[in-house]
């Protein structure tokens, strides 16, 4: 897997792990060949697939906040395939209306409330757990 493709995917794993979260399975799979791109396919335990990828050669913290924005895609689809709430990540200010949206700020990627315009947390930082490697949850 292209390195920074597999650094910026660690936050978002990472708070895949938070309780409404589900964990893929990171397959290396380039599905698209954009120059200056990596790629890679996300899956669920209910077999749904999403390719997602990143520019390269970007900033750290625009690379995370473009791949949130395409993880919260699968998260979304994957749990309303398990019939669970589909407003991932979930936002506290708002329960059960919206889920929070990726935004870069400054040099950190950040999730936000929509109507507030309120950062809620670091991406990477909901599970309270902090960043974990892809690889764990990667297969060939």
């Amino acid at each position: 897997m292209h390195p920074e493709l597999e650094a910026a995917l660690v936050p978002v794993l990472a708070d895949l792990h938070a309780p409404s979260g589900v964990v893929p399975t990171v397959s290396d799979e380039q599905w698209q060949d954009y120059p200056g791109a990596a790629s890679c396919v996300l899956h669920s335990p209910g077999h749904f697939a999403l390719g997602v990828w990143i520019a390269t050669g970007q900033p750290f913290a625009t690379q995370v906040a473009a791949l949130a924005d395409q993880v919260q895609e699968f998260a979304v689809e994957a749990l309303w395939l398990l019939g669970r709430s589909a407003s991932w990540p979930a936002c506290p200010h708002h329960p059960d209306r919206h889920p929070l949206a990726a935004r870069e700020r400054g040099e950190q990627a950040v999730w936000t409330c929509p109507v507030l315009q309120v950062d809620v947390s670091t991406i990477g930082a909901l599970s309270g757990t902090g960043p974990r490697e892809p690889s764990a949850h990667r297969r060939a």
